[in-house]
């Protein structure tokens, strides 16, 4: 028989509550889809917590949240066009509009001087301390990259932080649970997956469910990409894909994948 580990999900509860918690209900295994006993969330059950050892550190996040950020697009490599100028301007890139391996190098470092997520993306937060302002249209890059990078792409598209947050989260379809886990290489627990996978779009959040839902911005009508909360407080978190479905990693012995909500007692955040 699995058992759940869902200490791992959850922090030691405070006497500060968010105000978008829903009902409280503790999940049935059958509920869960994958046949498994849960237990109810406990005060011991908290090792994994914000002090447990085996917590990730949440990045460095010395900008403004993204829900204030001025730029709201995601520019990446294979990506083309003026916003990808503007970049190379700031970074000191050769300005040739292309998003190709030396402005990717030249993002990450003026990531690591201003204290930002070091990805090479620049998403809300990175755009944000550039200075850039609004979305951004990328056209994918045709050949002509700074080096000799065969990322290519024919059509055209709106760089979405949330479209991007599900095309990450679809990338890692199959990763193994892992207690505790924050990376591909070691696995994901819950947490873990949302927060590594939102790291990767230039979006810090904190690392375990409940501080998670404490700093996300209560939703009534969620968004792809948007964060999904079990209970309350959260033992469960995963990012909404739409139409009820959503990603996330499950318990022990299970993996990331995308799957039906299957409960309404749930609420919504947004970063």
């Amino acid at each position: 028989m699995t058992t759940f580990h869902i200490g791992r999900h959850r922090a030691p509860r405070t006497t500060a509550t968010p105000t978008f918690r829903a009902g409280a209900g503790v999940l049935a295994a059958a509920a869960l889809g994958l046949g498994a006993a849960v237990t109810a969330p406990s005060a011991s059950a908290n090792a994994g917590g914000p002090t447990g050892s085996t917590s990730a550190p949440a990045p460095s996040a010395s900008d403004a949240p993204a829900g204030d950020a001025a730029f709201s697009g995601l520019v990446r490599s294979g990506d083309s066009g003026v916003v990808v100028k503007q970049i190379q301007q700031i970074v000191g890139a050769p300005e040739d509009g292309a998003f190709g391996p030396v402005t990717e190098e030249a993002v990450r470092d003026y990531q690591r001087d201003q204290g930002l997520v070091v990805d090479g993306i620049v998403g809300p937060k990175t755009g944000s301390a550039m200075g850039l302002t609004g979305g951004a249209e990328s056209t994918g890059s045709t050949g002509s990259t700074d080096s000799d990078s065969t990322t290519a792409t024919s059509s055209t598209q709106t760089a979405s932080a949330d479209s991007s947050v599900l095309d990450t989260a679809a990338s890692l379809v199959g990763t193994p649970y892992s207690y505790g886990g924050a990376s591909p290489a070691e696995g994901f627990d819950c947490s873990g997956f949302t927060q590594y996978v939102f790291a990767q779009n230039g979006i810090d959040i904190p690392r375990v469910t409940t501080d998670q839902q404490a700093a996300a911005t209560p939703v009534s009508e969620p968004q792809p990409g948007d964060l999904v909360f079990f209970g309350s407080s959260a033992y469960h978190v995963g990012i909404y894909a739409g139409d009820g479905m959503m990603y996330d990693s499950g318990t022990e012995g299970s993996t990331v994948t995308k799957r039906e909500i299957w409960t309404d007692d749930v609420t919504y955040g947004r970063f």
